[in-house]
């Protein structure tokens, strides 16, 4: 029997009043009702739509007044997600993006660029670049799916394509950008195309590095509407049962505003909102799509709620930590090795390949990206974790039930002694 079996009509009645009184609630209301520009002409979830807004500003020669801003933040995002063989690659290049020297010249944009027995690539650009004494010419290769999967290797045919047509001193970048949510992003480790050198980003990096930083700047009047008309048909949920193209609620990306009053909404709400699901997973009246779905988030909020497990760890039978959260297993791991000589050359390039929680075990602050810096993955605002043969290591925070169990058996079986207890 579900805890929403015992909940009484009073109860209901209360959070029912909270919910209608909200503030919170009358502002998302007012948000959510009102339609964006996009949806009013049907071009929400259209890929050609969107390439060609990415396309326009990315243009330094519109009259959004943004100038290069727009190309200059895009290439940082790139070089943000680019992996390690891309930025071994481009070194030069991309260390003078991070530290922004370099110049742009001669900037040209094209949407659905025809390529003769190739296909039509959706979003062209090319720019003289000026680092480091160096000129070069730099291509964009942008692959944009929005509702669709990649198809017949789109993907490797324009990688095929334009890496036959550079010259010595061009440098070609090849983008895959999707609706993909930041932090299932964050794990990928080859990006979801056919082809390997594609850099994948999503609308929500392109909504924080560019959109919302754009809106701080010097634009006109005209521009700002454009860009916010935009933010809020990323943000709308696709609800047509009538359009399969696209996955049923499909969000692209969110604004700062509105994921901050979406977040105080469900804290003030939370009850409500899990009643409501129960409800609609429960009742025969409802269509088995709509209750299946209701009944998938209500296990995986209840799970998330309910996972307040802990962690103990002995080492040959001494117990070295007690009831430690599962964020900390990796840490506690290291630092009870630490503590007994077992870091060694062999050991440290054990934990270092180690990526059970989808990111490496041990990393220098070098090798931290600003996008796992951003979502706490390793704690670098602090002190390094861990020192060995002059080099400052942090550890990784990302574990959780989907892991932990992966982690305890590597580990175990790699450094006999170590026992773990979940509480």
């Amino acid at each position: 029997m579900s805890e929403f079996d015992n909940i009484t009509i009073e109860e209901l009645r209360r959070e029912i009043r909270k919910f209608n009184n909200d503030q919170n609630v009358s502002k998302l209301e007012n948000y959510y009702r009102s339609k964006s520009l996009p949806e009013i002409i049907g071009a929400s979830r259209k890929e050609l739509a969107h390439s060609g807004f990415v396309a326009w500003i990315l243009n330094n020669s519109e009259s959004h007044l943004l100038g290069d801003f727009a190309i200059r933040k895009l290439l940082e995002l790139l070089v943000i997600y680019s992996k390690d063989k891309q930025l071994s690659q481009h070194k030069e290049l991309y260390d003078s993006i991070i530290i922004s020297d370099f110049e742009l010249d001669n900037i040209y944009t094209e949407t659905e660029r025809s390529i003769k027995n190739v296909g039509r690539l959706d979003i062209y650009l090319e720019t003289d670049i000026k680092y480091f004494d160096k000129e070069r010419k730099l291509r964009l290769i942008v692959e944009n799916k929005v509702g669709t999967k990649e198809h017949s290797d789109q993907t490797t045919k324009y990688f095929d394509y334009y890496e036959s047509q550079k010259e010595e001193n061009d440098i070609n970048l090849y983008v895959f950008l999707t609706p993909i949510p930041s932090l299932e992003l964050m794990d990928l480790e080859f990006p979801e195309c056919s082809c390997d050198e594609y850099i994948q980003i999503n609308y929500q990096s392109v909504v924080d590095f560019i959109l919302e930083p754009a809106l701080n700047r010097n634009i006109t009047d005209k521009t700002q509407f454009i860009i916010k008309e935009y933010l809020q048909s990323l943000s709308q949920p696709t609800l047509d049962e009538d359009e399969e193209t696209y996955k049923q609620g499909l969000i692209m990306a969110l604004g700062s505003d509105e994921r901050n009053l979406l977040t105080k909404f469900w804290k003030k709400n939370q009850k409500l909102i899990l009643a409501t699901l129960y409800a609609i997973s429960s009742d025969p009246e409802q269509e088995k799509d709509t209750r299946d779905s209701a009944n998938q988030a209500l296990n995986n909020l209840s799970t998330s709620n309910k996972d307040r497990s802990l962690c103990s760890i002995k080492f040959n039978g001494t117990l070295e930590v007690e009831k430690i959260r599962k964020s900390d297993i990796g840490y506690s791991t290291v630092k009870i090795l630490e503590r007994h000589g077992l870091i060694n050359e062999e050991s440290i390039e054990f934990l270092k390949s180690d990526r059970t929680a989808n990111h490496n075990l041990l990393k220098t602050l070098n090798k931290v990206t600003a996008t796992e810096e951003k979502y706490g993955r390793y704690r670098v605002s602090k002190e390094p974790e861990l020192m060995y043969n002059g080099n400052e290591y942090y550890i990784v925070r990302n574990w959780g039930v989907g892991n932990i169990g992966q982690f305890i058996e590597k580990m175990s079986k790699e450094f006999k002694g170590l026992e773990y207890e979940i509480h």
